[in-house]
């Protein structure tokens, strides 16, 4: 009999906790498991797109603030209706927890995990006001690094060996360096002969986009032959263009929007960055450094994400070693190297972590 399991955490927005379900959605054993999702928002959109098929039914549950009766009655009814074996609550702040503690009110058998995908976030209070009902009710906790585990249960339960580390694995295949794919979008896009520095990332408080045109900006002023790429989009996006505009970088800044076929834009890359104020380990670095790209991140960035040796960390409150770096790679003219050996050795691959995965949903907890 196929276990049931019941995700949540998609959202219609491309990040990294979406692109990570999308590709278990897409990859998992479907004679195994049958698959629903437990949504806040309508899947549109391009994961709209790339979802289509890979699961039974989606649930969209009301908003908690402005109806904290009806959610009960509405999350009550999705588990009796189901008798879900497991229920995968994918989180970045331990609040949503109170979904996961309703359910499990009314499915007393039903296995809930939760995993972490983040190091830390704004609303620092909120989090630990919750995080004692999160760790009460989680039959398995689960966290894509060492930070995320922290951030999300607590020192106590990382000591403990209470937190299973799940790599943000990835289609390897997909992301490593294609030099038709480089060719196309640099064509595409009118910078053949740019040395281009990229990021993919929402536009958020976290992504600091700001601080990384800051430090672009800086980097124009003794290069004059470089663009900055960024794909994505997200409530910051407009400030951000403005933000360009004030520097009259509008002829070296691309904004690109949501794409489908990030891989193929990553070969189009000569360096990637990720200045994030925090992350748990994020996906868009794994996948980077696939490509076999070089990469600064910020300090703040996990040191786990380093699984190769092209990444260098730097303090995000020093442009001139942002600067004095990115020069450096530019001069370097570097190639790029076949990554699969040092994806899958390090285990960041799709087969071996998948299976991490559907071994726990089979067993239940």
């Amino acid at each position: 009999m196929k276990k049931r399991i019941l995700i949540f955490g998609m959202t219609p927005y491309v990040g990294g906790v979406e692109n990570y379900l999308i590709t278990i959605l897409q990859n998992i054993d479907r004679k195994k498991f049958d698959i629903d999702l437990l949504v806040k928002e309508d899947i549109t959109g391009i994961n709209g797109e790339k979802i289509k098929g890979y699961y039974n039914k989606i649930y969209k549950i009301p908003n908690f603030k402005k109806h904290p009766f009806k959610i009960f009655s509405v999350l009550k009814k999705i588990s009796k209706d189901n008798q879900y074996d497991v229920i995968h609550f994918n989180l970045c702040i331990s609040s949503a927890s109170v979904y996961a503690f309703i359910i499990k009110l009314y499915s007393k058998n039903t296995k809930i995990f939760i995993h972490s995908h983040n190091g830390s976030d704004k609303k620092k209070i909120r989090h630990y006001f919750f995080r004692p009902l999160l760790n009460k009710i989680s039959d398995k906790k689960l966290a894509c690094s060492e930070i995320a585990a922290k951030w999300m249960f607590g020192e106590k339960y990382v000591k403990n060996n209470e937190v299973i580390l799940c790599n943000n694995f990835i289609d390897t295949d997909k992301f490593l360096f294609n030099e038709t794919y480089r060719n196309k979008i640099r064509k595409d896009l009118n910078i053949e002969d740019k040395f281009v520095i990229g990021h993919i990332g929402r536009f958020t408080n976290q992504k600091n986009h700001k601080g990384l045109i800051d430090i672009f900006n800086s980097v124009t002023k003794e290069n004059d032959n470089v663009v900055l790429i960024l794909l994505g989009t997200g409530e910051l996006v407009d400030e951000v263009k403005e933000y360009v505009n004030d520097l009259k970088l509008n002829d070296k800044v691309l904004f690109l929007g949501l794409k489908s076929n990030t891989n193929e834009y990553y070969q189009a890359m000569d360096l990637f960055m990720l200045p994030s104020l925090f992350e748990g380990l994020p996906i868009v670095g794994v996948e980077a450094q696939a490509s076999g790209l070089k990469c600064l991140f910020a300090n703040t960035i996990d040191k786990e994400s380093n699984i190769s040796s092209n990444v260098i960390f730097i303090p995000l409150n020093n442009i001139d070693l942002w600067k004095k770096e990115i020069t450096k790679i530019i001069k370097s003219n570097y190639k790029r190297e076949n990554m699969k050996k040092v994806i899958v050795n390090n285990g960041y691959d799709l087969k071996t972590e998948l299976e991490k995965i559907e071994n726990m949903y089979l067993g239940g907890g």
